[in-house]
């Protein structure tokens, strides 16, 4: 991918993240702060200068259940708007315009074939590594997980940009402004929004070009043309607000994975008894992402003066949902400290909550076990450092112990 052209103004820089950051950035500082407070911290939410946090799982499951009371519009809506073009349901909240556009997301869903885009996806972990040399360097996150999550995000979405380098730093400049710019970076704006202009030509053109042809296509824009509950422009925005977790949610997931795993050996042991079994494959996964999860807090604003937990809470004040600390709670997860694979699925928090769980938890649930347990059926001799661009993980080297087929 390295001679494919690429819009410089819309990609994430590579940079070393400073002591500090690298510091809060790894699994360590901020597994033992979250397995603090779980254990030992305050019995109901309290106070961290001007925003309220919420540690317990309780009350963070309770928090975002209550969406009449704490709303997700104040955080996103505003950002999801300049780079989508327009709303999307992960920025509204109760309304009948969101019940309307969510029914009609998750029918779509519903009509597309994840049997095949599990099966497009194997075939593409096959290929990929099959071409790894084994005692040799193979990047895992760069030219692993995340350009395999970019294919099926095509398969999926229907679109892939001009080349898939472009089309990855598209949906990574739009997900760093939407969700990650919490302190109002301008460089970070600029290339969301920048990249947001041209994810919105694409889905553009393309949704044009289908419904002049008449063929809709099997893919989610296909169900969603098809089903003509939303204009062409809702198709467009439901789309583009799909799209931009696609690719770096998953590469950054298994970047976690594998770094909790290097940390704690046993996991690719437990992980390869299971590797025909993609539901404890997920068990392990999403209990390895308690140790270090790919977002561990969530934000909501009150929409009134109300209450959780016993603590007063005024109209427009920022409440965190700290869903790392929550999962480490042992009222829920029982030995929190172990790493286990059969675990309620449901008492994870890695996906959000309530009236807005991530919608692409159907793909999740089987691309995150597979790429991982991809490089885990090989074996993994060694696992290196994380090099990031801004907060994403950008390159992990991994070594196999077996390599072409």
């Amino acid at each position: 991918m390295s001679d494919e052209v690429v819009d410089t103004s819309i990609v994430t820089p590579v940079r070393s993240p400073g002591f500090l950051a690298l510091l809060l950035g790894g699994p360590a500082v901020l597994g033992l702060a979250a397995r603090l407070a779980a254990r030992f911290g305050p019995k109901r939410p309290f106070r961290l200068g001007k925003r309220v946090v919420a540690a317990r799982y309780g009350h963070v499951r309770e928090l975002l259940e209550r969406d009449l009371d704490f709303g997700i519009a104040a955080v996103n809506a505003g950002k999801i708007q300049e780079v989508n073009g327009g709303p999307f349901i992960l920025g509204m909240d109760r309304s009948a315009v969101l019940e309307r556009e969510r029914r009609a997301l998750y029918a779509a869903l519903a009509a597309v074939d994840m049997a095949r885009l599990r099966r497009d996806l194997e075939a593409d972990i096959a290929q990929r590594l099959d071409s790894a040399e084994a005692g040799e360097p193979l990047d895992a996150i760069g030219s692993y997980a995340r350009p395999l999550a970019a294919r099926t995000a095509h398969r999926l979405f229907g679109i892939s940009g001009p080349n898939p380098q472009t089309f990855m730093e598209v949906t990574r400049s739009i997900f760093g402004q939407t969700f990650l710019n919490l302190g109002g970076d301008a460089e970070v704006r600029a290339r969301g929004i920048r990249a947001g202009e041209l994810m919105q030509a694409w889905l553009a053109a393309e949704i044009g070009r289908r419904r002049e042809s008449g063929e809709h296509g099997d893919d989610l824009m296909g169900h969603l043309m098809r089903q003509a509950v939303l204009d062409d422009d809702g198709v467009r925005r439901t789309l583009g607000g799909m799209m931009v977790g696609s690719v770096d949610t998953t590469a950054t997931c298994v970047a976690k994975i594998l770094t909790v795993m290097a940390r704690q050996p046993q996991l690719q042991y437990s992980i390869r008894q299971d590797l025909g079994d993609l539901d404890r494959l997920y068990g392990w996964c999403m209990d390895a992402l308690r140790f270090w999860p790919h977002n561990p807090i969530v934000l909501r604003k009150a929409t009134s003066d109300t209450e959780l937990g016993g603590l007063a809470i005024k109209s427009g004040e920022s409440v965190i949902a700290w869903t790392q600390a929550a999962m480490r709670d042992p009222s829920t997860f029982p030995e929190p400290k172990q790493l286990r694979g059969d675990r309620d699925p449901l008492t994870y928090l890695h996906f959000g909550g309530g009236l807005h769980p991530c919608s692409g938890r159907p793909v999740n649930h089987f691309q995150i076990p597979l790429l991982v347990a991809g490089l885990v059926a090989r074996g993994i001799g060694h696992i290196g450092g994380i090099k990031w661009a801004g907060p994403f993980p950008n390159r992990l080297d991994v070594t196999l112990r077996k390599g072409r087929a």
